[in-house]
């Protein structure tokens, strides 16, 4: 049985619209989507288990988790509010005391660790990678490493962002021998691309020598039509005709904007420059 789950994010205090929103259900979170930049959202539910009730899961930076149960017997239209994550100092202590157990045999305390920041891990390198199951089997492996070094971690610095750099850096070492973060094969595309990316200050990049990361930092900048262009071309390295197909818009326009949007990405870099030198 199929069924459709949209629905509408926003800000629980200010109704701000919120996109990037990862939304999925809990028996299957293989099966997420993103809100758009009106924060709007449809999830296509095949209910194989026959489910008559599950939880909609819904995660978002800075914000804290949603959950909410649903019948899985009827389409559903729903108005989801999010409220922001107060930022808890105690969190790195309750972390590093985790770890100590961990450390002294407590494979409970793995489990907390584990527990507290899959998501968060799948989530990003999904982003990365664009690939559920590559997903899944890095941020298996990113905990895998971080645990069998847990007794290198610094408690001077946050667990998490200890975790999320050796996952990051599984992400880029996958990346590379999988050649996914290769530029487009037009010539003139793959020379533009990579003066773009040789003109980025390392205060700019995600990650150095990483030209895949480098570019996003920037193109996340831009206005909404131009990254979501930009992002086809570039990132998901889709041809000209793929590009016309996904946007509906007549292959001069899609050529245009593009163009348009290569000033635009210069000029951030040299703005960049400018106020870094």
């Amino acid at each position: 049985m199929k069924l459709l789950i949209s629905g509408l994010i926003e800000d629980a205090k200010t109704g701000e619209l919120l996109s990037d929103c990862n939304i999925y259900l809990k028996s299957d979170r293989t099966n997420s989507v993103y809100s758009n930049d009106q924060g709007r959202f449809t999830l296509t539910v095949e209910n194989k288990k026959q489910l008559a009730e599950d939880t909609l899961m819904i995660t978002n930076a800075g914000y804290l988790p949603y959950k909410k149960a649903v019948k899985l017997n009827k389409q559903l239209k729903l108005t989801i509010k999010l409220s922001k994550r107060r930022e808890r100092k105690a969190v790195k202590s309750d972390d590093y005391e985790h770890i100590k157990a961990a450390l002294n045999g407590d494979q409970r305390a793995y489990g907390h660790l584990m527990a507290r920041y899959r998501d968060a891990i799948y989530f990003t390198i999904q982003k990365m990678v664009n690939n559920r199951e590559d997903a899944e089997d890095l941020t298996i492996e990113a905990f895998s490493k971080a645990f069998n070094k847990l007794q290198n971690y610094n408690p001077s610095f946050a667990f998490s962002t200890w975790l999320y750099r050796i996952a990051i850096n599984g992400c880029i070492d996958f990346i590379r021998k999988k050649r996914l973060a290769t530029i487009s094969q037009d010539p003139e595309d793959s020379e533009y691309m990579h003066a773009l990316t040789n003109d980025l200050s390392p205060e700019d990049l995600v990650l150095k020598d990483e030209r895949i990361l480098q570019i996003r930092t920037v193109i996340e900048r831009l206005s909404p039509r131009y990254r979501k262009l930009v992002e086809m071309r570039y990132l998901q390295e889709l041809s000209y005709d793929e590009i016309v197909k996904k946007t509906n818009l007549p292959i001069g326009t899609v050529k245009a904007q593009l163009f348009r949007a290569k000033q635009l990405l210069r000029n951030i870099i040299m703005d960049d420059i400018v106020h870094k030198t």
